[in-house]
């Protein structure tokens, strides 16, 4: 009889004695059919970006001198679409903020032109949202650099570092964006500094077409 209590003396100091992954807990933690049915609804917003592609592809200049007559037959929903497609499928022939530089350029409102971009950019981030949503688990953040970094600055100021890397133009915002998803950042929340952020950036691509029109049409041998 005491050396059937000695064993399982030893089996409870065992248990007590392994490690608990509560990383690996929340992430075999099934998803919630409200969940699922929210994660559906980025992806099918995400599709919807990348098959706006073939639409605005219709036309697209191959030079860059013509520019300027495409982005005056898009207009301000050219422009729009443009963010959208930019932020979610980076593959788009025109650059980026650019265009809205371009398009203040030729004589197109500033603020216009910053309302459209500002709010079709963060439409299309929402790629990289869901990535991260969907796959917290499984995508290969160890070989990403900064990663774990931005994950950490999402973790104490998830609307500081969104706001910041979405109104300063570089790299990290991918990260950010499937940062925030793999960390279920609330969406509302995301979308709103994200569109403050966009919204400020291309204010200020906007404005230096707008004063330094002659700079900018030149700098892509673009003439009026």
């Amino acid at each position: 009889m005491a050396h059937k209590e000695l064993d399982e003396a030893l089996i409870q100091e065992q248990d007590k004695a392994k490690p608990t992954n509560l990383s690996s807990i929340q992430q075999d933690k099934p998803i919630s059919s409200k969940r699922r049915l929210f994660y559906i609804i980025l992806i099918i917003v995400s599709l919807l970006a990348i098959f706006l592609i073939p639409f605005l592809f219709t036309g697209v200049p191959s030079e860059k001198a013509e520019y300027k007559d495409y982005i005056e037959k898009v207009g301000y929903g050219g422009i729009l679409l443009m963010g959208i497609i930019g932020s979610a499928a980076p593959i788009w022939p025109l650059p980026g903020s650019w265009a809205v530089a371009i398009a203040a350029a030729i004589g197109l409102n500033p603020i216009f032109l910053a309302l459209a971009a500002g709010f079709g950019e963060p439409i299309g981030e929402l790629a990289g949202y869901s990535l991260g949503y969907g796959g917290a688990g499984q995508l290969p953040t160890h070989k990403w650099k900064r990663y774990k970094q931005i994950q950490n600055w999402m973790r104490r100021r998830g609307g500081i570092t969104i706001f910041i890397v979405s109104a300063i133009p570089n790299f990290l915002v991918k990260l950010a964006t499937t940062a925030a998803g793999s960390l279920h950042y609330p969406l509302w929340k995301f979308f709103i500094y994200c569109w403050a952020g966009k919204t400020l950036k291309s204010l200020g691509f906007a404005y230096v077409g707008y004063f330094f029109g002659e700079w900018v049409l030149n700098r892509f041998g673009i003439t009026l």
